[in-house]
């Protein structure tokens, strides 16, 4: 099988909604369209599990933001996501793997913040280890996770040193895509190493080959600027999205093979981070909004929507074609969460006018 070329839809994405100001509400048409090609990905991939039989499955993933809820803080020009439908499949569905990648990037780069001012002397280092490509994903990963283990067991071995004891601190993820030539599947992983003294890649390049038995390919790169290391945090918390790069039957596969597996860790200062479960952002309390709902459209993507399910309620049941099975049904209003909606009627345009203060 060949390989799957290089889709930058996510990395974007993740960029995108991590960076400073990515809530703006000038930029809440472009985070459409970010999230509506994420949901497209997922739509696709609904109808494939439904064809392999995958019906509930199927299912969650169309559903997943089929709704979205935004709060518009019109008075200090910000945009949150205020309520969604999510699967939490971010091996499967993109958009659930922004979300959940971008959380992950704000709350280690907290703690990061937190360890720098304990010890301004440590500095981050993006760090890559891989090995050699093969036909089975289980074992390359099983070879891959052992390694790492094995690697950073030698961080606490007497008598032996080890590069990796220069590490107080770290984070890293397992990757996985297709390898260029070879076809097979290409495991590595990325790492965000810190360091007081840098780190020697080409005696850290023996260890690894040592230990692996089949590759030496390590990569270690500073952080030219190290009060921004956004972008590392960034290359690390990608794992999930790069499902999405994957055709439709590897990313099936991958979610088989490693769904339940860890797929990131971390020792240090940085174990024990907590990331919230939930993927909507926090509200900015005792500001003034406006609520905006937004409706996935197949084909089209979102579209602004003047009422939420209620108002289908009386169409008819569709066709159980496989096209139509992972569509939304109407939810009752008994079964609607009071605490924190998926759905409200949006205000009419005369009001939002009036509340943004425009003419």
């Amino acid at each position: 099988m060949s390989p799957e070329k290089e889709n930058p839809l996510i990395d974007e994405s993740l960029a995108a909604e991590s960076k400073q100001g990515g809530d703006d509400a000038a930029g809440l048409p472009s985070r459409l369209t970010r999230y509506s090609r994420a949901h497209h990905r997922a739509v696709e991939m609904a109808d494939y599990l439904s064809e392999a039989g995958e019906v509930k499955l199927g299912r969650n993933l169309a559903l997943c933001g089929y709704y979205l809820l935004f709060r518009d803080y019109y008075t200090v020009g910000k945009v949150r996501l205020h309520a969604a439908k999510f699967c939490h499949k971010h091996l499967l569905c993109p958009l659930c793997a922004i979300r959940r990648g971008a959380r992950m990037v704000k709350s280690y780069m907290d703690r990061l913040a937190v360890i720098k001012a304990e010890n301004p002397h440590l500095n981050a280092y993006l760090v890559t280890f891989t090995v050699k490509d093969g036909s089975d994903l289980a074992e390359r990963f099983d070879h891959l996770h052992r390694s790492i283990g094995r690697l950073h067991k030698t961080r606490h071995g007497k008598g032996q040193w080890s590069e990796a004891r220069k590490a107080s601190a770290a984070v890293w993820s397992y990757e996985f895509k297709r390898g260029q030539g070879s076809g097979g599947w290409h495991p590595h992983t990325h790492a965000v190493w810190l360091c007081e003294d840098a780190p020697d890649m080409y005696k850290l390049r023996a260890e690894w080959e040592a230990i692996t038995g089949d590759s030496f390919m390590v990569d270690v790169r500073p952080f030219h600027d190290q009060d921004d290391v956004l972008n590392g945090f960034l290359e690390v918390f990608k794992y999930a999205v790069k499902f999405a790069d994957l055709s439709l039957d590897d990313a099936w596969h991958g979610y088989q093979t490693l769904s339940g597996r860890r797929l990131i860790a971390s020792f240090g200062a940085f174990r024990g981070v907590d990331v919230p479960d939930d993927l909507t952002d926090e509200g900015l309390d005792d500001l003034p909004y406006v609520e905006l709902l937004y409706r996935f459209v197949r084909g089209a993507g979102y579209e602004f929507s003047e009422s939420g399910p209620s108002a289908e309620r009386e169409r008819p049941e569709p066709p159980k074609t496989l096209v139509e099975r992972v569509l939304p049904r109407a939810r009752s209003a008994a079964t609607t969460d009071q605490k924190k909606p998926h759905w409200k009627p949006a205000i009419e345009p005369e009001r939002y006018r009036s509340a943004k203060g425009s003419d």
